[in-house]
């Protein structure tokens, strides 16, 4: 077998090929391009002209790579080593943990030769799983855009026009952003009478008496004076926050749009759809974790632990210890425990569960987690059986183990 390491990075990569544990045939580096990538197949060719192509091996630490489609397509095998992972790896060769290129590659190849059935198999996504995933990727680092944009704007207006956070429960709302691009300064409200700012909420569809008489309200206050060379500069600031947020608002729409396109009629995220607080984004996002191969992972134990919901228990002799798993996918948890929070307005069992976490002591974020636990075992029993949520059934389910308990 011929076991081939590759130590990634975004301009270049470094390929250790070996056959035997600790012996190095080569070390080969190629840029990310195409003729990089050629350049490798050439060499594996040249070392591997006796073996078959299933007898050719790779591990590298992404499966997100152009690089790993390449080999895929040529017939080799692809193993994935998880990142968190190859700390504890690199130690079996450097009581330092020590971290090069050359040396990654070695681990890499070494580790493939000695523990490949510890290794997680690369399997190639199907098209709607790959959409997806990118369209969620696009989404999710265009609201990180949007969070970022509206922590400024609010830091902005606090200097110069703090009415200006009064007016709007939500200081990013459509409507709230065109009344900044119209009145980015306090002056210019001073001619604001009832009729004008009727007419302007109408347009944008926001009137009521209530909001205007508030919005009147808050703009007549005595407001503490600025001086005007901070006016004049942070209002065009003002402006700059709004016309980004209002593109970056229209992006995170149209991905809003393109996955409920790409969600439509796939039987596979209408299971999803039936849990408590899924939408769109909660479907997807579980299609994509789970994916078509219902191999992938044995039991829920091992989707909680990648995700991160499930702690890490630590236990030695007579020694236990449980705590946070800092070790996993955070980009999942995130979603998960938002999709845990969102669950506690959809079902009451939710609620009740958090609440009983929360009497025990735990924080918001903890019994989210904890929340976030129960709802991804329910999903993996959906995804392994291929069935559909069903309350009551899972109701009579809590209350048989309850009774079980007590008996």
């Amino acid at each position: 077998m011929l076991a081939i390491g590759i130590d990634w990075a975004t301009r270049a990569h470094v390929a250790v090929f070996m056959t035997k544990p600790g012996e190095v045939l080569a070390r080969v580096a190629f840029d990310n391009t195409y003729e990089g990538y050629l350049h490798l197949l050439d060499r594996i060719r040249a070392y591997a002209a006796e073996l078959k192509t299933d007898e050719v091996a790779f591990a590298i630490e992404s499966k997100d790579l152009r690089l790993v489609d390449f080999l895929l397509a040529n017939s080799f095998t692809g193993y994935l080593v998880d990142p968190n992972r190859m700390e504890g790896y690199r130690l079996r060769y450097c009581s330092s943990g020590a971290k090069s290129d050359d040396r990654d590659g070695f681990v890499l190849a070494d580790v493939l030769l000695k523990d490949r059935d510890q290794l997680t198999p690369i399997r190639t996504a199907s098209d709607a799983i790959q959409r997806l995933k990118m369209l969620l990727a696009d989404r999710a680092g265009f609201v990180t855009d949007q969070v970022v944009l509206t922590g400024r704007l609010r830091t902005c207006l606090r200097e110069y026009y703090p009415a200006a956070l009064e007016l709007f429960a939500d200081v990013t709302g459509l409507t709230s952003l065109a009344f900044l691009e119209t009145y980015p300064t306090l002056e210019r409200t001073q001619n604001l009478d009832d009729q004008t700012l009727s007419d302007f909420l109408k347009v944008h569809h926001a009137f009521s008496r209530k909001r205007m008489q508030r919005m009147l309200d808050a703009l007549v206050k005595p407001a503490i004076p600025v001086p005007a060379v901070i006016v004049e500069v942070k209002h065009k600031t003002t402006l700059g926050l709004v016309a980004q947020l209002q593109v970056v608002q229209k992006i995170v729409d149209r991905c809003d749009a393109d996955i409920r396109v790409a969600l439509a009629d796939n039987p596979e995220t209408k299971r999803f759809n039936g849990l408590p607080g899924a939408g769109p984004i909660i479907s997807g996002t579980l299609y994509v974790l789970f994916g078509d191969d219902r191999t992938r992972f044995a039991n829920a134990h091992e989707v909680q632990s990648y995700v991160g919901t499930a702690p890490r228990t630590i236990q030695s002799g007579e020694s236990r210890m449980v705590g946070f798993r800092f070790r996993c996918h955070r980009d999942y948890r995130a979603v998960i425990t938002r999709w845990a929070f969102s669950s506690l307005r959809r079902a009451q069992w939710a609620k009740c569960y958090y609440n009983q976490k929360r009497r025990e002591g735990k924080t918001h974020y903890h019994a989210l987690r904890c929340l976030a636990n129960i709802l991804l075992k329910i999903a993996f029993t959906i995804w392994k059986r291929q069935t559909e949520y069903d309350e009551n059934n899972y109701l009579a389910q809590i209350a048989r183990h309850r009774m079980n308990n007590e008996a």
